[in-house]
């Protein structure tokens, strides 16, 4: 590794460290403390919405409700967005000048998936976060297991949420949701991401990334300095431009479909025959595009609703799963709609499964 390179390894470090100190874990802490019903803002909940600063009413009319539910999905995410960008674009910097890291995103099969989702963890972020920082990373010739690795591993490998999760819930609700993020991602990615014909994947160099190359050895050490920092800037403004349009159409798609279920959806199921509360509870968690760890949130809400585990687990796995959001940004990397809509039904499949996987699991432990 040479002197650039090892230089961009440092800010992509920093970059992530001061995100992981500076935001993500005092978003996290918070949560929890919600959780635990010590929230210092309970006005500002909605059921299906971890903050809500402009509440969506029941005599809001179709228009307005879409409105404030776009603001409030847009700045919930802004954070974790922006900095997804960022790191995104050190990671591509890093990825375009240094060729061993370019072998490793581009493993194909399982490899490319466990490598992704070992990429994704230490981002504790959220399917719609870790989508921005993935698809920014394997722009340029990663492969989709890579993307779709580092998306799953971010969303549904959190540590600290798989800590809380033991603290609040069931054993049965985090071993199911174990079982089938492992099964999503060491078996499902690698099986779709066959159907990415290799043309698809590959996408033409931007004319701006030609000005990324590697350490010229007659620069200085203030030169090659200046050089890294430069060549952030033109990754983050590459995956600006791209990808705030599909962010922003994301957020419509989620929004309208925050609209359409109300929170009393939650209310009316509660009574209904359990397969179909499991059913009709993995389809809201995956249409729903929610904040890193606000999937615990919604798991205690249906606990104090008097929802059964199976329910639960549901949701837990399912919400912060691949959903809208990621169809959005994920189609272009995936070449075309059909793999992230297969994704997508495969989601709300395994949230039955992790349901009906729980709910075994209750009667025995």
């Amino acid at each position: 590794m040479n002197r650039e390179n090892l230089i961009k390894l440092i800010i992509l470090i920093g970059v992530l460290v001061f995100f992981l100190a500076g935001s993500r874990i005092k978003a996290e802490q918070m949560k929890v403390i919600c959780t635990e019903g010590n929230c210092q803002k309970p006005h500002d909940h909605g059921e299906l919405n971890f903050h809500e600063r402009f509440h969506v009413e029941p005599e809001d009319h179709f228009g307005m409700a879409f409105l404030k539910s776009c603001a409030n999905f847009w700045e919930a995410n802004a954070t974790g967005m922006t900095f997804a960008v960022i790191i995104g674009g050190a990671a591509l910097s890093l990825h375009l000048s240094w060729k061993e890291f370019e072998r490793v995103v581009a493993f194909r099969g399982v490899k490319g998936a466990a490598l992704g989702s070992v990429f994704g963890m230490p981002l504790n972020m959220c399917a719609n976060c870790s989508a921005v920082t993935g698809v920014g990373l394997t722009s340029q010739g990663g492969s989709p297991e890579a993307t779709l690795g580092v998306i799953l591993g971010g969303a549904l490998l959190n540590i600290i949420g798989i800590v809380t999760m033991f603290s609040l819930f069931h054993p049965a609700v985090i071993i199911s949701r174990l079982v089938f993020s492992a099964i999503l991602i060491v078996g499902i990615v690698p099986l779709v991401s066959r159907w990415v014909v290799k043309q698809e994947n590959l996408q033409a160099k931007e004319p701006a990334l030609n000005l990324i190359s590697c350490y010229l050895p007659e620069n200085s050490f203030p030169q090659t300095v200046l050089k890294t920092f430069e060549d952030w800037l033109i990754a983050i403004g590459n995956i600006a431009y791209k990808l705030i349009p599909l962010m922003l159409i994301g957020t419509l798609l989620t929004a309208l479909f925050r609209v359409l279920v109300p929170n009393e959806v939650l209310h009316e199921v509660v009574e209904y025959n359990p397969l179909m509360v499991i059913a009709i509870i993995s389809f809201i968690g995956t249409m729903l595009s929610v904040p890193v760890l606000f999937e615990i949130l919604l798991g205690t809400m249906l606990l104090q609703l008097g929802f059964s585990n199976g329910a639960i687990a549901a949701m837990v796995f399912t919400a912060p799963s691949f959903g809208l959001f990621t169809l959005v940004l994920t189609r272009q990397k995936l070449g075309g709609i059909k793999v992230p809509l297969v994704l997508i039904g495969i989601t709300f499949l395994f949230g039955i499964g992790a349901g009906l996987l729980a709910e075994f699991l209750t009667t025995y432990l």
